[in-house]
């Protein structure tokens, strides 16, 4: 009977902490992102899940400090804003721009199990708010609305950035990441300098995300003529940095 009832509050424990790391106010007011809570709290599907990208993004941020790259930051799947709000703050780097691109109205089509509309609860408005709200400002931060196939999506990137260094891909489904991955091609043609795709949503289903990125650098990767180098992944992310030939 004590294992049981042990095993019962370890599982309602467990849900609360899950429940405390899906708030983004939670999240954007912690300030224990280390390796030992990570691994403390392993176990924790949402904890290990936002501290340990948290962690990873990190060191990729430093690395690319460290090396002098250039280029601004391209979210695909901004939904509420979580995801630049930390991009810009590991950054913090006022010379940067950090451009979001969703539809908000939530995913496009069902597949595996995502359902269409799911992530709706959001808006342009809504993640503008919440910008200023975490950041203080908007001025560095471009937010272009629509599905990625859509032709005025390319138009407005291409017209507010000429030169990308990190690309955020939280799609969550596969054919959203191919869509996203056509949309950043330009930017990896004749390239020479490294560029950093960080996958969210990786490990959920390998039919999705996986599948995607691994096909599309498949057919890719000779003639862009890169090298995908995997540099870090918790459960659910996987973070890549393209190499090019000289």
């Amino acid at each position: 009977m004590k294992n049981i009832l042990s095993r019962i509050f370890t599982r309602i424990k467990k849900d609360k902490l899950n429940k405390k790391w899906r708030d983004m106010d939670f999240i954007l007011n912690f300030k224990d992102f280390t390796v030992e809570y990570r691994n403390q709290h392993s176990l924790v599907e949402e904890a290990e899940h936002q501290v340990g990208r948290y962690l990873n993004m990190q060191k990729i941020i430093a690395e690319i400090k460290q090396t002098g790259l250039k280029g601004d930051v391209v979210e695909f799947g901004t939904w509420q804003g979580l995801g630049l709000v930390i991009l810009h703050r590991l950054f913090d780097n006022k010379e940067m721009k950090f451009i979001g691109i969703d539809s908000f109205e939530g995913l496009p089509v069902d597949s595996n199990f995502w359902r269409k509309g799911m992530f709706n609860n959001t808006s342009l408005n809504y993640t503008i708010d919440n910008l200023k709200k975490y950041t203080g400002t908007t001025e560095q931060f471009h937010l272009i609305k629509g599905w990625f196939s859509d032709s005025i999506v390319k138009e407005s990137l291409y017209k507010t950035t000429n030169d990308v260094a990190l690309v955020h891909l939280d799609a969550d489904l596969g054919v959203s990441t191919t869509q996203a991955l056509d949309v950043i091609r330009p930017y990896l043609v004749n390239r020479k300098k490294p560029i950093y795709f960080l996958f969210d949503d990786w490990g959920l289903h390998p039919d999705e995300v996986p599948d995607a990125f691994l096909n599309w650098a498949n057919r890719e990767a000779r003639l862009l003529g890169f090298e995908a180098v995997k540099l870090s992944s918790t459960r659910c992310t996987r973070y890549y940095r393209l190499d090019f030939n000289e």
